[in-house]
């Protein structure tokens, strides 16, 4: 079997998020656990290459360069000079981790889908133009033509169902997973280089993942400002929006609020020492968004044993479920209860702690990338 993937979103703004986290935890695990078919990786020749491609478990793939029309057309150029490229390297299965689904292409055609937040987050949808959705309606209908379909939880699942008209058959939920280095630590030596490095002089609560509306940034920040904890710090790690006005409403509600002394904004953090690291020293990890495919910050959370607060809605609750204080989003009296609550309770942290990393250990990706793997086959017989 020649199996070719898209790799693309290792070499855009998703890289740096969950999408591009994704595809490197799935290509890495397919690549230990399959020697037997063969691969062909799929990249836009006119950026680099992504630095995973020249690890020693890579050598012998196939990177299949293709030039884009130009970089904001990345979709459009996918679905003409794809199929050409797939046509050429003889490829049997087709598996993108990033919405560019070749329709045209007569292989067989897997696509993983992991939200429809641009259609169905109010925010982004009211502050799209005709053209930017026009280019979401097409961009839904060719995810049509897929042979099979695979959803990242049981709640894209539906919205997949609900957004595309997909018959349930032919949808599969593979679910993610934190990747291993995610751990429990105790290294006194690491927290105290991070603190200096970071800045950070307080116990804190920790927010990992991009400052963008549909984290509900704002609201997080409301309700700290208002828990009763004031000698907290709260950390938000991660990437900032690519609207640059919500990272400046930000950063004015915090100096409006008067915290500005206790909110640490570290930027992206790469998977590494440096993030596990702040995982492990955080009293508690929260996120409280409005709308998430995954939420694998989260699981990454529970995988090093920490106490986490989560949305109550859309696929966290799938994820979390008893292991973490579930809250409503939209409700900061009740995201500053649960904080205070979290903090006052150390047996409480200590119980979720346990839950977490039982649940955390129920997600890997070497099972992701075997149901991954059995799905190819399946379609090919």
């Amino acid at each position: 079997m020649r199996i070719g993937i898209d790799i693309i979103s290792l070499q855009n703004n998703s890289q740096n998020r969950g999408i591009g986290t994704f595809t490197r935890c799935l290509i890495k695990s397919i690549l230990t656990i399959d020697r037997e078919n063969e691969y062909v990786f799929f990249v836009f020749g006119n950026r680099p290459l992504p630095p995973l491609v020249k690890e020693e478990l890579f050598k012998d793939i196939r990177i299949r360069k293709v030039i884009p029309l130009r970089k904001r057309f990345s979709w459009l150029s996918g679905q003409f000079l794809f199929p050409l490229a797939i046509k050429e390297e003889k490829v049997d299965i087709f598996h993108s981790p990033e919405y560019i689904l070749p329709a045209f292409s007569k292989c067989k055609k897997i696509i993983t889908i992991h939200d429809f937040i641009n259609s169905d987050y109010k925010i982004y949808r009211k502050r799209s133009n005709f053209i930017r959705k026009t280019y979401f309606y097409l961009k839904n209908e060719t995810l049509k033509r897929a042979d099979k379909i695979i959803a990242v939880s049981e709640y894209t699942k539906k919205k997949i169902m609900e957004f595309l008209g997909i018959e349930e058959e032919r949808i599969k939920v593979i679910y993610e997973a934190a990747d291993e280095i995610f751990i429990p630590l105790n290294d006194n030596a690491l927290f105290s280089k991070l603190r200096n490095k970071y800045g950070i002089e307080r116990d804190f609560l920790l927010f990992p993942g991009v400052i963008d509306h549909h984290k509900n940034i704002d609201g997080l920040i409301r309700a700290f400002s208002q828990a009763r904890f004031k000698d907290i710090g709260l950390v938000l790690a991660g990437a900032k929006s690519d609207d640059v006005r919500y990272f400046r409403f930000i950063k004015a509600l915090i100096e409006r609020l008067g915290i500005k002394d206790r909110v640490y904004i570290l930027g992206y953090i790469p998977p590494g020492e440096d993030l596990v690291g702040l995982y492990n020293m955080a009293k508690i990890v929260i996120s409280v968004s409005f709308y998430e495919g995954f939420g694998l910050p989260i699981l990454e959370a529970m995988a090093c044993g920490r106490p986490v607060i989560a949305s109550g809605n859309t696929s966290m609750r799938e994820i979390v479920g008893s292991c973490g204080v579930l809250v409503d989003p939209h409700n900061n009296e009740e995201i500053a209860s649960a904080i205070d609550n979290l903090l006052s309770d150390e047996n409480l942290r200590k119980l979720l702690s346990k839950r977490g990393l039982a649940r955390a250990k129920e997600f890997s990706w070497e099972k992701t990338a075997k149901e991954t793997l059995s799905l190819y086959e399946n379609l090919l017989e």
